[in-house]
């Protein structure tokens, strides 16, 4: 058996655990824990156990907490669209769509805002375009609007005025 490359102090220790009851991260608490854990002289297969992780993934965590420290063990994802725009961005958007409508910027003949509408306005704005149609559901939705889905119009359906036509026919009989 390899003798373990990390031993840590005390205060080490109580770092981490610190660091544990801050994180709101699920992947960076898996992190902390086995750092911690290996550390202190947990045997490996109860570390890996505990935080379902490989033999390999908490060595290399380890030889990361050793080199970096607790920064080294945080996560850095933001999500793939989250750096997209910035908050001032998004500001300036929140404002556009509260005062413009997109018939007013030539966008649609829409007087109420449409995933569609506001994706080509992001894009004529900021030059972004996402990838999923959530990424503008949540823009309008931190917007304050509220989206709703189309009802469906089907085209062998008679228009309005064909049905009033023949209800009126109907009643003369």
């Amino acid at each position: 058996m390899a003798k373990r490359q990390l031993e840590l102090t005390e205060q080490e220790i109580g770092q981490l655990r610190r660091a544990e009851a801050q994180t709101r991260d699920v992947h960076e608490l898996k992190r902390l824990q086995a750092v911690r854990l290996y550390g202190s002289g947990v045997p490996m297969v109860t570390i890996q156990d505990m935080v379902g992780a490989g033999e390999s993934s908490i060595r290399q965590w380890a030889m990361t907490y050793r080199g970096q420290g607790v920064n080294g063990l945080r996560s850095h994802w933001t999500g793939q669209n989250a750096s997209k725009l910035t908050d001032e961005q998004r500001e300036q958007i929140k404002q556009h769509l509260h005062q413009y409508r997109p018939v007013d910027l030539h966008l649609s003949d829409g007087e109420y805002w449409t995933v569609n509408d506001l994706r080509l306005a992001v894009e004529q704005w900021f030059g972004v375009v996402y990838q999923d149609e959530t990424s503008y559901q949540n823009l309008l939705h931190y917007s304050g609007f509220s989206y709703q889905r189309t009802t469906k119009i089907y085209r062998s359906r008679p228009s309005e005025a064909t049905l009033a036509e023949f209800e009126a026919d109907l009643e003369k009989k």
